[in-house]
């Protein structure tokens, strides 16, 4: 009788304890709310849920963004979006944009999102180039924008050059002909797999099996998350792609690793500053400039080979959406080509006048930019409310942002669902921060000059030898995946590539 009402006073002490919690948890969220009162905000789908239930209804139906541009439209440039326990200013304000790229002290990456870490293996890494914060990364910053600077593109082109033309003559060539269709993201892949190659980063891997695991190790990504984010998910899901992944990054990482050694031991064993002068011995000089622990300085060099390698697949994507738009942008298609197979290329210089080429370009960066929207951290030291533009906001609220949202903005671009390369024309030149395709502030990308100068230089070594005519599967037609915060493309996008009788 006693152990029944042991049990009984247990099973009441547990219930009591959770309705404590659940009444806490109920208060702590209206609290948290009303702090926000003042900003617009859409209906709830529940009080528990937020916006949830809507916003993954519009993932899995591929129209997230387009929801999130509904509701700025309807309610207001800056929104708060209640997500379960996440609170977010989600804004397409310019003026808010600027607040919030610029202002590094206010404002942090986030610790917890899905392309940090990939079932416990570092790829881009903590200390990374890309994704790192603080003194180190200003650092490392500092030393690489010296290779990625716009000055060093010349001597960077005249090592991209002869290695990118020589595969579309001795491997692409071999891949045409005959009515064969080539799928253009994977054949980008390869092809943007060889620029670090050339400068710096040889003797790894060939670029096919490279761009093969790039895109592997990104698509695996979004496959393990699912419909919600978790990020234990993330880290014990299992099965056979995972698996398989994993020791596809583990032996990546090895080999990577002995390659960093062995340009470690030249750079040490010589005083010649040339060492330093390519990205291989600039990626070892900016890390060992930084007070990381020396026995670890190889591991945070491979953390940024990865990363280079991973954010080369940004200029994958982003040429192979412009092919998408060309599908049905024929006649755009036809004048680029035009001025790509009049154009004698020489040196980097000679690519400036490509300008409806580059205006094709801004144009597809706009409509469909590899970063779609972005996401920051507000921080304040002692953890009270801060001004942020018009708005008090609490600290840990989330800040995301959307280029996507932004270059489509109807008060800013006219006509802007329409792909038009003429409305950069005349040196016309969009208002601040209503045009980030490569973000802005102080983490603005690094190497914009760099992927201008190869996107360029990859269409014309195509489009110089082929013509490309479009075969999208109908049914399956390739679309930007809006779940995602880079770019990702669903379904192929297929073309056929013919031999030009007297390629340039």
């Amino acid at each position: 009788m006693l152990g029944v009402l042991g049990g009984c006073s247990l099973l009441l002490s547990v219930l009591f304890l959770f309705l404590l919690y659940l009444i806490y948890t109920v208060v702590n969220m209206a609290y948290v709310r009303s702090l926000y009162n003042g900003i617009p905000s859409p209906p709830l789908d529940n009080f528990w849920y937020g916006h949830q239930v809507t916003m993954v209804a519009a993932k899995k139906d591929n129209t997230f963004l387009d929801v999130f541009g509904a509701w700025t439209k309807e309610y207001g440039s800056s929104i708060m979006v209640f997500a379960s326990f996440r609170n977010i200013l989600f804004t397409v304000d310019p003026n808010m944009f600027k607040v919030v790229t610029s202002d590094l002290n206010s404002f942090s990456k986030l610790d917890d999102l899905p392309n940090r870490s990939l079932f416990g293996q570092r790829i881009a890494g903590w200390n990374s180039v890309l994704t790192g914060g603080g003194h180190n990364w200003a650092i490392k910053r500092k030393v690489m924008s010296k290779f990625f600077a716009k000055a060093n593109t010349s001597e960077t082109f005249e090592l991209c050059k002869p290695l990118i033309q020589n595969y579309v003559r001795s491997n692409l060539a071999g891949k045409v002909g005959k009515g064969q269709v080539i799928e253009l993201h994977n054949e980008f892949s390869t092809i943007f797999s060889a620029y670090p190659a050339a400068v710096g980063l040889s003797g790894f891997d060939d670029p096919d099996t490279i761009g093969r695991n790039v895109s592997k190790i990104l698509e695996m990504i979004p496959k393990q998350l699912g419909g919600k984010f978790s990020l234990t998910k993330l880290l014990f899901a299992v099965g056979k792609d995972k698996s398989e992944t994993v020791d596809m990054v583990i032996e990546m990482r090895k080999r990577l690793k002995a390659l960093t050694r062995e340009k470690m031991q030249e750079i040490h064993s010589s005083d010649s500053a040339a060492n330093h002068s390519d990205l291989l011995g600039l990626l070892i000089q900016a890390n060992e400039s930084c007070d990381f622990e020396r026995d670890l300085l190889d591991e945070y060099v491979v953390d940024d080979i990865l990363t280079i390698y991973l954010v080369m697949d940004n200029m994958v994507k982003q040429l192979a959406s412009l092919f998408i738009f060309l599908e049905s942008e024929q006649e755009v298609y036809r004048k680029m080509a035009r001025e790509i197979r009049d154009f004698t290329l020489t040196d980097s210089s000679s690519l400036s006048q490509l300008r409806y080429t580059e205006q094709v370009l801004l144009e597809s960066l706009r409509m469909a930019p590899a970063l779609l929207r972005g996401t920051r951290l507000l921080k304040t030291p002692d953890e009270t409310p801060s001004r942020i533009g018009p708005y008090n906001l609490a600290s840990g609220t989330q800040i995301h942002f959307s280029q996507y949202l932004i270059h489509h903005n109807e008060q800013t671009w006219r006509d802007p669902k329409k792909f038009d390369p003429e409305r950069w024309s005349n040196g016309f030149q969009p208002e601040p921060y209503t045009y980030m395709p490569f973000l802005a502030g102080p983490r603005g990308c690094l190497g914009k000059h760099f992927a201008m100068m190869t996107m360029k230089l990859t269409l014309v070594s195509i489009l110089q030898k082929f013509e490309l005519i479009p075969k999208l599967n109908k049914e399956k037609r390739p679309t930007i995946d809006q779940g995602m915060a880079v770019m990702r493309i669903r379904n192929n996008v297929d073309y056929e590539l013919i031999p030009l009788p007297h390629p340039a």
